[in-house]
This record gives structure tokens, C-alpha cells and sequence, in this order.
């Protein structure tokens, strides 16, 4: 099309004057552009939409005003008309806002999913370090005493028989008192009350009216399942019935499957297929999708699952029995790969074992594992495909008859080393990656990652063709996602993967010519599913039925695409937040080390630290945005910052509460009751006498007084004193009267002796402590001017100088004053004096205040009883803690507990389900001990979460049933990690002002001055031959 200079044209939609033709300059648009192609210069009329001046390195083409000049080709020039270019910036617009929002949902998707992996990868070494352990530990304590038990009985029953003799006096009694109370209180450790002959006689429900097992299993039962399935999905088949199916597949799999290998054909009968499906997850509705396009498992439709069907969906157990139905009516019909998820580790963490227990109880999750033990680890299909669940392996020269020789009927190993150990361990977890050789796969925890060298070595060595598995979510968010120039594909059936990825589900069609056809799907609701088949019952609205499927696949796809994003990112920052909760302490080293001093980092330091505790695979500066971590100054306050992140417990009815103040207090208390004077006091923490407390001294000194904390707890506390300005982080200490105040502010919430709880007391002491902190200021400063007369006052004064700081130094002070005999006590009389020469406001009181009324005050201040007054009875007794004080020892020694349960909570159910085997949630509060010591003993105890005194102060506390049993299940459940931030009005769209960073106020003596900081298709059919590369259909 010929345009002239002068002519209007439309360029990309925009009005625009030519003002050259001719040759293009050289390389306008890149290197792969041709020299010598023919265009135009254009000036845009109205917007700066160009690149140029209209000069290109430094020769003059035409002349315009910079960035409105622009060459294109001459296809891009068009004839102006004002409606056109309306279309054309609107199908431009249109076009930006997918391309942004599919790049933000790609974004969340690769977020998501290194937090996912990051998961597995935890789980693993949770399970490898302290659950493998703690149970072979607990299962050695089980054998040894079911043996002495066993002796027990023995010598019992000997003992009785040889008393027995006639004319003895056993005639006359029963047996010896003692033997009779040890069998009284010897427990039956790990037997289940529960098994499969009392299951085979329950009664079938009167209101049951699903589907109803006969054997043998006929077609129309298993159709009927399903249809039971699909309208009453929360109506699980009777617990007798499915333990019958499930004994006999386990049967059938004892007597069928010898080696880990099963080689799978193709039924040659015409119109015969094989549908392959990924994971599922317990998504019972992508599976009844696959079931209702594709017709049900038959001779001739058969159905290979490979693995991962149990776990974080609600219907794993659903599916499951759909499968050992069709397959016990057709054993061809049905072929299931073993995944990483059928595997007891996983499914305490992911679900499927709560679903169990839920729906069946423990002796049935029991024999699910014995099924899944029995599964095969891959198929090989037609001799050409090999499928399974995870990959390949980190041995060179591994070979079909390796794999099928495995021992497969046992756990996957958590500490593959062995031969055979990293054989089975690696077709369940590894991963495909670009890169040639092998790597370490992003689960961590020994699971490697395969290359396409790897790939074509073991396919030549075993004269396959191509490897399907399967495994994670594809990165393209399709149903299928082929790498390694096609000769790996990862197939995933789980559609809108946990209700929040978006992606498409996919299952490959062979026929028996290995000829297919990859199909991609979103699956509709169970809801959706079930009014379609109410729609569509007669065979005359076949045409209707494909319409109708379509429209709802595109439904799904719409919904479920336009909020993946915000449901990835809300998952997104609970998993952060779970995280931060669990390296808490690892994160508060990083950061001191980098802002001691000052308690603050910059953004990008804290961005550093995160990234070196958490992991640098995750996109620290979209979530320092998103956490809203830098304050108004420019900087990041990180005490603040890790004070909002703890694991809350929150039991049902506001049971076990009480063992709170159990676990704290005493570490107070008990310094304080040992009733020392001033100067003992002083001495104890002060071991040098240089007027501060050290971290050493701390250290030791809480070591020797054993007052009942762990040593992460012991770290929790240094760090929180660190966290009081009155810290010199230079010299690593902090003044001794300061540290007793801070001492005492942090346990201010877990004391609350009942001697005060007399509303005239209460009164008076809040009256008395008001007046004796009147003057704090002065008697603060006649402390801080002997320390610096004594050379022991650092250069910090002023920052040290806080309100926090002044009353504790201004209560050391005032304790001096009134002693007045020095030797380190108050008397009741010195006590009365000093209170004396105070100015109480007694209309504030509301009663004048007599020598009768302070005695009162002083025996209740005294609480060790001792008729005297030591410092620290009179530091509890009159130190006020700020009310918005929010970082007190006692809520972070409490969460440090709670986060150590929640962490190791899994391997604690596990230990726990060794003395219920039933899963009945209940044990008796010796074996709830006992689990609990012997996590903490595989722990050590540098990383125990409790210490012996306060498991026996939790056992002490727990409410018993009316049985005497410990609800543990209960309990373990109440504990769940919060941001507090977003717990606040108008946490999500402000940053927190309530504590974080310098703060104007009276009580501030010293601003801090800034610094700047650092600066898609629903459903698609494609049809290959095996020969051509899968690749080409991505």
C-alpha cells in the first residue's frame, strides 16, 4: 500500500503524519531485522509512542520533537479512520491486561510453588531427623515392655499354679497384693482394640442407602459407587464394606504382584484404549470428571494412576475405593503406580491420614498402608513407555530388572544410602531439570533432579522410548508439560490444583497402536457434576451433553483463573508466615549481627537475612512490599518486625490455659523466693561486680539455677534483653538494675499472686507505686551518677535513659534508700517508714492509708513469707509495665513452646499413634509423656522444644475425659501460626503504627535520626504417533 510524505496514517492504532519513505536505517529493530527493507518514518501527532527523534545513529532521516518519531515496516501503516484506531488501542489494552495478568499469575504460581516444594522438603528432614527416630525409639520401648509384661504374666500364672498345691494357703486367698497392683496399672501398649473380625460384625446403618457390597464385586456395584459418589460425596461407603474391599485387594496384590515392575499392554480389540491420569490428590470431582468424559475403567478402557492419589484433598478415600472396586471386578481395568504420597510420613503431614481417622478410624489407615506398600513403583507399557511417579535415578546403569527386584513392600526410606535405599527413594521424589548430569532437586532433604542425558541413557539401556511421570504442578500450568526434547513429559491430573493454582488437569489416551492423544480439562464442582448427569441422563442429547461440557470446562476456567492469583497469594503468606514462626531466632541472630546497635536494618540487609535463613529462591522484595516491613523512616525495626509472627494455641473451651503460667513463671518466682538480699542478688547476676550483666553471666547463671528452660528458650530470653535499649551492644551487657527491671517487665503478665487480690490492696499498691516512682527521674540519676563515678557507666546515657530504664533504676534506687540497717532486706518497719515520707493521693485511694493498712501491704509484698522484703518482692510489687507493652519473655518463651509443638507436631501424632493404634485420639497421660520426652530426647537438648518439667507440668495440667485419657489430637490441633499485623483494622492495606520504629512521645528523650533507604485452552485434544517429539505439542 503506497503512502506519500504528509500522508495521514494509523500506526498501532495511533494518528500519525509520514515524514519520510524509504530504506529503514540500519538495524532499527533489532539484529534479525533485514538492512535493506523499505518503510516509513512517522511523527505521532498527539503522544510522545516513539523511539526517535527522527535521527537514528546520528544520521537525519527527518525532523520532529524527541520520542514522537518512529520507523516501522510499511505493512504497519495504515489508512487513518478514527474508529479503527478506537478498536485497535481497545484490542491493545485489552491484550496488555492478559499479558500483565497472566505474568502475575505465573508469578504467584512460582511463588507458590517453591513455598510447596519448600514444604516437602521440611517434611522430609522433620521425618528423616526426629520422626523416623522417635518412633523406632518408642517402638523398641513398646517391645521391651510388652516382654516384661510377658514375664510378668508367666511368673504370675507359675507363682499361682505353684501355690495352688493342695493344703497351701493359696486355697484360701487370691494372689500376692503386689503382683495384683502391678497387673492393676500395666498398660496394653500398641494393642488395638479394633480389628478386622469386630469390624466384619457392625451392622450396616438403618439411614444407609448407598450401594451395598456382594460378592464377587459385579460391574453394577462399581457403577453404582461412583453414582453414589458423585451425589453424596460425604456419605462414606460403611466402614465394613470398605474394609472388605481392601482386604481383598489386599489379597489380590500378595498373590498377583512379585516384583516392583508391572509391564502393561494395550487390549488389541477394536476401539480398546488406555487412559494415563496424574496426580489426583483426592480431588474427587477431577476424577469423576475424567470418568464421566472418558467412560468408567472396563476390559477395554483401562485406567492407569500413577501415584499420588492420597493427601491434601477431602476424597482420597473415595477414590480409592472407586479403584479397588473396579479393579477387583476387572483386575486390567485398574493400574496403580505408588506415589511419594502413599506413604505414611506425608499423610500425617497432608491429610489423608486425618481423613482416615475421621472417616474410618486407625485400623483402617493401618491397612491403607499395607496397600500402599503392595503397590507397583512404575509401569512399562507396551515394552516402549516407561511411567512413574517421580523420576529417575542417581545411579548410572540402573535397569528395568534392578527396579523390579527392589523390596517395595515397606516405607520409603527417609535416609536413602544403600543401593536399593536411593532406588526407591528416587522414582518416588526426583525431578526433571534443563541442565545435563544430575543436581539437587529444589525438595531438598537428598531428592536429586535428572537431566536429558540422564534420561537418554536410561531409556537406550532399557530400549524405551519416552519416560511419563508425573509428580508436581507443569510451570506452563497445563495438564502436561514435556522437557528433555520430549522424551519426559510431566502429566498432572489434579485440575485448579488445591483449589487455588488455576491450572489444567491433563490424562493421555493411547490406543493400541501407542498412537494418543493428550487432553486437557478444568473440572467443574461436584456440584456442577452432578446436575450435568441429572441433565443429560437420556443417550437422545449426546449433542446437547458436549455443549454443555464445554461451556462448563470454560466456566471453571474462567473462575477458577480469575482468582488464582489473590488465592495463591493469600496461601502465599500464611506459608511465609509459618516459616518466620518456625526460624524466629535464626532470622533475629541474622538481623542483630547486621543493626545491633540500633535494633534496625535497612531493606536491603533485611532482604539479605531472609533470604540466608529462609531461602534465596523466594522473591524477597514483592514480600517486603506485601509483609509491610519498612516503616515511615526508611528502615526495618526487626525486633517489632519478628514480634508480630507467633504460634498461637487456642484450645477448644479455653482448656490447658492454665499450663501457661506453669511453664513460665518460675523462672521469676524462683530467683525471687530464694529470698536473697540486695547485694546477693546484685552478686548473682553480677559476677564481676562491674555493675552489668554480660551474656555469659546470664548464661551461666540460668544454667546452674536449672529454673526449668530449654536452651532455645534461654536464647529467646538474651535476645529479648538485648531487645531494651538499655543494652550495650558494644560492650555485649546492660547496667545490672536495668536488667532486673527488664527482668522483672517481661514477667509481669504470668504473676498474679492471690495475697493481692483484695480490691483495697490492689488500690494501695497502685497508689504507693505511683508515689514512689513520682521522682524516678532524680533517683534514676542519683544511680546513674555513682555508676559513673565508678567508672561502669558506658557513653550511652541518653539512649539508655527511657521511661522502661528510668523506673527500674529509679526502684533500685528507692530499695537503697529505705534499708535502712544495709543489709540488702527491707523490714516491714523500714517499709512502713519509707511508704511514710511518701505523698499518697488518698482521694484517689479512696481511705487514709494507716500504719495498719502498710503492715497489710508489707506482708503481701512479702510473698516467700520471710517478715522481710528482698529486692526483687519489691520490684514485683511496684514495677508498672507500660500498657502497651507487647514483647514481654513470657509471650516469647510461650511461643517459642508453642511454635516447637506446632513444628515437631507431626512427629509427636506419629509417636502418639504408636499407644493408640486405634486413632482414637486418646492415650493415657504416661504414654502422652513418654511420647513427648522421647521427641524431645532425639531433639537433644540444644534443640529441645520443652524441658522434662514442663511436659510434666503440661501432663499435670491436661484435662482428662471422664476415662483419665489425654485428648491429644485435640490439643496438637490447637496450635496455628499468626501475623499478627494482619490481625489488626486495616492490617492489609496500612503498616502497623502501634510500636514499630521511633515514636514521638514524652517519654522518648532522644529521636533517631532517618536515612535514606537503599534505593489456555479449556479443553484440548492433539493426536501424535509415538515417533514424533513431544515437545512440539506444548
Amino acid at each position: 500500500m503506497g503512502f506519500s510524505i504528509g500522508d495521514v496514517v494509523a500506526v498501532y492504532g495511533h494518528k500519525a503524519h509520514i515524514r519520510y519513505v524509504g530504506p529503514l536505517p540500519p538495524n532499527p529493530f533489532g539484529k534479525k531485522q533485514k538492512v535493506s527493507q523499505t518503510g516509513f518514518g512517522v511523527e505521532f501527532s498527539d503522544r510522545k509512542l516513539g523511539d526517535n527523534d527522527g535521527s537514528v545513529d546520528g544520521k537525519q532521516y527527518f525532523k520532529c520533537k524527541l520520542g514522537m518519531g518512529l520507523f516501522v515496516t510499511e505493512n504497519r501503516a495504515r489508512p487513518y479512520d478514527e474508529k479503527d484506531c478506537s478498536a485497535t488501542q481497545l484490542q491493545a489494552a485489552w491484550r496488555s491486561y492478559r499479558a500483565r495478568q497472566a505474568f502475575q499469575d505465573a508469578a504467584a504460581f512460582n511463588f507458590w510453588n517453591e513455598l510447596d516444594a519448600f514444604e516437602e522438603k521440611d517434611a522430609l528432614v522433620k521425618n528423616r531427623d526426629v520422626g523416623t527416630p522417635t518412633l523406632n525409639t518408642i517402638k523398641k520401648q513398646i517391645h521391651e515392655q510388652s516382654m516384661v509384661d510377658t514375664l510378668e504374666e508367666t511368673n504370675e500364672r507359675d507363682q499361682a499354679s505353684y501355690l495352688a498345691v493342695p493344703g497351701t494357703d493359696a486355697n484360701r486367698g487370691s494372689a500376692p497384693p503386689r503382683s495384683r497392683r502391678r497387673s492393676s496399672t500395666r498398660r496394653s501398649f500398641g494393642r488395638s482394640s479394633v480389628d478386622a473380625s469386630s469390624i466384619s460384625a457392625e451392622n450396616i446403618p438403618d439411614d444407609y442407602a448407598g450401594p451395598r457390597v456382594k460378592w464377587p464385586i459385579t460391574r453394577e456395584f462399581c457403577l453404582d459407587l461412583v453414582d453414589h459418589y458423585r451425589d453424596n460425596p460425604d456419605v462414606p461407603l460403611p466402614r465394613k464394606y470398605a474394609l472388605e474391599l481392601i482386604m481383598a485387594i489386599t489379597d489380590h496384590y500378595r498373590e498377583t504382584m512379585k516384583g516392583a515392575v508391572v509391564e502393561v499392554e494395550i487390549p488389541k480389540k477394536g476401539g480398546s484404549r488406555l487412559v494415563l491420569v496424574g496426580d489426583t490428590h483426592g480431588q474427587l470431582n477431577d476424577v469423576l470428571w475424567i470418568f464421566y468424559k472418558f467412560g468408567p475403567p472396563s476390559a477395554t478402557n483401562v485406567y492407569l494412576f500413577n501415584g499420588d492419589i492420597a493427601d491434601r484433598g477431602r476424597y482420597a478415600v473415595e477414590i480409592f475405593m472407586m479403584l479397588f472396586a473396579f479393579k477387583l471386578q476387572c483386575p486390567s481395568s485398574v493400574v496403580i503406580n505408588r506415589g511419594n504420597h502413599e506413604s505414611a510420613d506425608m499423610n500425617e503431614v497432608y491429610g489423608f491420614a486425618q481423613e482416615v481417622r475421621q472417616k474410618y478410624g486407625g485400623f483402617m489407615y493401618q491397612k491403607f498402608q499395607e496397600v500402599f506398600h503392595l503397590l507397583p513403583l512404575c509401569v512399562v507399557m507396551e515394552k516402549r513407555v516407561f511411567v512413574v511417579h517421580g523420576g529417575l535415578c542417581r545411579k548410572d546403569n540402573v535397569t528395568l530388572q534392578h527396579i523390579d527386584r527392589l523390596n517395595r513392600q515397606r516405607p520409603c526410606p527417609a535416609c536413602p544410602h544403600s543401593f536399593e535405599d536411593t532406588l526407591m527413594f528416587d522414582l518416588l521424589w526426583s525431578d526433571p531439570q534443563h541442565e545435563s548430569g544430575r543436581g539437587w532437586s529444589t525438595r531438598g532433604a537428598d531428592c536429586i533432579a535428572f537431566g536429558p542425558d540422564i534420561t537418554d541413557a536410561f531409556l537406550t539401556k532399557n530400549n524405551l522410548e519416552v519416560c511419563i511421570r508425573s509428580h508436581q504442578v507443569p510451570t506452563n500450568l497445563r495438564g502436561f508439560e514435556p522437557v528433555h526434547d520430549g522424551r519426559c513429559v510431566t502429566l498432572f491430573s489434579a485440575s485448579n490444583y488445591c483449589g487455588t493454582t488455576g491450572n489444567f488437569g491433563g490424562v493421555i489416551i493411547f490406543e493400541a497402536n501407542l498412537s494418543f492423544e493428550i487432553q486437557e480439562y478444568m473440572a467443574p464442582s461436584l456440584e456442577e457434576i452432578q446436575m450435568l448427569h441429572s441433565e443429560t441422563c437420556a443417550a437422545t442429547q449426546k449433542v446437547f451433553l458436549q455443549t454443555r461440557i464445554k461451556y462448563l470446562e470454560m466456566q471453571a476456567k474462567r473462575q477458577h483463573r480469575r482468582t488464582a492469583a489473590a488465592r495463591m497469594n493469600e496461601q502465599i503468606i500464611e506459608k511465609i508466615c509459618k516459616m518466620i514462626c518456625e526460624k524466629k531466632t535464626d532470622l533475629w541472630w541474622c538481623f542483630f549481627n547486621m543493626g545491633a546497635e540500633s535494633g534496625r536494618v535497612t531493606p536491603a540487609q533485611w532482604r539479605e537475612a531472609c533470604a540466608n535463613v529462609l531461602g534465596r529462591n523466594f522473591p524477597w522484595v514483592y514480600l517486603m512490599k506485601r509483609l509491610h516491613v519498612v516503616e515511615e523512616d526508611g528502615y526495618v525495626y526487626y525486633n517489632e518486625f519478628l514480634n508480630r509472627y507467633r504460634v498461637e494455641f487456642r484450645p477448644p473451651k479455653c482448656k490447658h490455659l492454665n499450663w501457661r503460667r506453669e511453664c513460665i513463671a518460675r523462672v521469676f518466682e524462683s530467683i525471687m523466693s530464694a529470698d536473697l538480699s540486695l547485694k546477693e542478688t546484685l552478686m548473682l547476676f553480677d559476677r564481676n561486680c562491674d555493675g552489668t550483666v554480660s551474656f555469659r553471666e546470664f548464661n551461666e547463671l540460668i544454667t546452674e539455677l536449672d529454673v526449668g528452660l530449654s536452651e532455645p528458650q534461654v536464647r529467646i530470653l538474651m535476645r529479648l534483653i538485648t531487645a531494651s535499649p538499655a543494652f550495650n551492644a558494644a560492650a555485649g551487657s546492660i547496667d545490672v538494675a536495668e536488667f532486673l527491671g527488664r527482668f522483672r517487665v517481661v514477667y509481669s503478665h504470668v504473676i498474679n499472686d492471690d495475697k493481692r487480690s483484695v480490691p483495697w490492696l490492689q488500690r494501695a499498691l497502685h497508689c504507693i507505686g505511683k508515689a514512689i516512682l513520682a521522682d524516678k527521674a532524680e533517683a534514676a540519676n542519683r544511680h546513674y551518677e555513682q555508676q559513673r563515678q565508678d567508672g561502669n557507666l558506658g557513653p550511652d546515657l541518653n539512649t539508655r535513659r527511657r521511661s522502661s530504664a528510668v523506673r527500674a533504676v529509679a526502684l533500685f534506687q528507692k530499695f537503697k534508700d529505705y534499708n535502712e540497717g544495709g543489709d540488702g532486706y527491707l523490714s516491714y518497719a523500714d517499709f512502713v517508714t519509707g511508704i511514710k515520707r511518701l505523698t499518697i493521693d488518698e482521694e484517689e485511694l479512696g481511705f487514709a492509708l494507716t500504719d495498719e493498712h502498710l503492715y497489710k501491704v508489707a506482708e503481701a509484698v512479702d510473698t516467700t513469707g520471710s517478715k522481710r522484703i528482698n529486692y526483687l518482692e519489691f520490684l514485683q510489687a511496684f514495677h508498672v509495665v507500660d500498657s502497651n507493652s507487647n514483647n514481654s519473655a513470657a509471650e516469647e518463651l510461650w511461643g517459642q513452646i508453642c511454635t516447637a509443638i506446632f513444628q515437631h507436631k507431626s512427629s509427636i501424632r506419629r509417636a502418639l499413634h504408636q499407644f493408640d493404634p486405634d486413632m482414637t485420639g486418646k492415650v493415657d497421660s504416661e504414654d502422652f509423656r513418654s511420647a513427648l520426652v522421647t521427641v524431645n530426647t532425639v531433639l537433644s537438648r540444644t534443640e529441645a522444644p520443652l524441658t522434662e518439667e514442663q511436659i510434666d507440668q503440661l501432663v499435670n495440667t491436661m484435662d482428662l475425659n471422664n476415662e483419665g485419657m489425654v485428648e491429644y489430637e485435640e490439643f496438637l490441633d490447637s496450635f496455628s501460626p499468626v501475623d499478627t499485623f494482619f490481625l489488626q483494622p486495616g492490617g492489609e492495606d496500612e503498616p502497623s503504627k502501634t510500636s514499630n520504629g521511633p515514636q514521638n512521645g514524652k517519654e522518648t528523650l532522644e529521636e533517631t535520626d532517618a536515612s535514606p533507604t537503599d534505593n489456555e485452552v479449556a479443553s484440548n485434544s492433539r493426536r501424535f504417533t509415538l515417533s514424533s517429539t513431544l515437545s512440539q505439542s506444548a
